[in-house]
C-alpha cells in the first residue's frame, strides 16, 4: 500500500476516535487533498479538461473550500470543541474497525487483480460504510453533515479508482450540486443558535 493510501485510510479512521469538530474538518480536508494527490499523475501536458476539473474538485473544493467554509461558522459561533461523531465506546470502535476489514475483503471480490486499484476500492467502500455509521450514530446536525460528506468523498474516490469516467458536462453538474450542498450546510449551521452543541454519545448502559 502506497503512503498516500495509508494516509487516506488514516484520514478516514482517526477523526472517529478524536472527538472534536476540528478533527472532523481536518479529516475531510486531508481526504480531499490526498485524493487530489492521487489524481495528479493523470495531469500531463496533454491532460484533458476532465482531469483538471477533477483536480480542482478534489483539491480546491473538497480539500480547502469545504473545511474553511464550515470552520469559519463553527469558530464564529464558539462551538464547543467536543463533538462525538460516533458513540465513544469500545462497541462503536469495534464496529468501525470491523467495517474496514469487511471492506478490504469485499474489494477482493470486486477487483480480482491485487494492486492499487483494489486498495482504492477497499478504502472507498470503507469510507462509505463509516459514513453510514456516522449517520446512524450521530444526532447533532454538524455530525450528520460530516457523515454525508464522508460518503460523498468516498463516492468521488470510487470514481477515481475506475477506468470509466463521467462526461465533462456531468462532472460540472455534479460539482455544482456539491457546491450547492456545501452552501446549504453552511447556511443551516449559521441559522442554528449553537451548532454542534449536542454531544452525540450512546446511553450510559451501552458504554464499555
Amino acid at each position: 500500500m502506497s503512503p498516500l493510501l495509508v494516509c487516506l485510510l488514516g484520514a478516514l479512521l482517526i477523526p472517529l476516535f478524536v472527538a472534536t469538530w476540528r478533527a472532523s474538518l481536518l479529516g475531510l480536508a486531508c481526504q480531499g487533498l490526498i485524493m487530489a494527490g492521487l489524481a495528479i499523475p493523470e495531469l500531463t501536458p496533454q491532460a484533458s479538461p476532465h482531469a483538471w476539473l477533477t483536480l480542482f474538485d478534489l483539491g480546491a473544493v473538497r480539500g480547502l473550500l469545504l473545511p474553511v467554509a464550515l470552520y469559519s461558522v463553527l469558530r464564529a459561533t464558539a462551538a464547543p470543541s467536543r463533538n462525538d461523531v460516533i458513540p465513544p465506546n469500545l462497541f462503536s470502535w469495534t464496529i468501525a474497525l470491523g467495517m474496514v476489514l469487511a471492506a478490504f475483503n469485499f474489494s477482493e471480490a470486486l477487483v480480482r487483480e491485487p494492486g492499487e486499484a483494489q486498495t482504492l476500492v477497499a478504502i472507498a467502500i470503507a469510507g462509505i460504510l463509516l459514513g453510514f455509521l456516522v449517520l446512524a450514530s450521530a444526532a447533532g446536525p454538524f455530525s450528520q453533515m460530516v457523515g454525508a460528506l464522508r460518503i460523498e468523498n468516498s463516492i468521488a474516490l470510487l470514481e477515481l479508482s475506475g477506468e470509466q469516467r463521467a462526461s465533462l458536462g456531468l462532472r460540472i453538474a455534479m460539482l455544482g450540486v456539491f457546491l450547492a450542498t456545501l452552501a446549504f450546510f453552511r447556511w443551516y449551521l449559521v441559522s442554528l443558535e449553537s451548532p454542534a452543541t449536542e454531544r452525540e454519545s450512546a446511553p450510559d448502559s451501552l458504554s464499555l
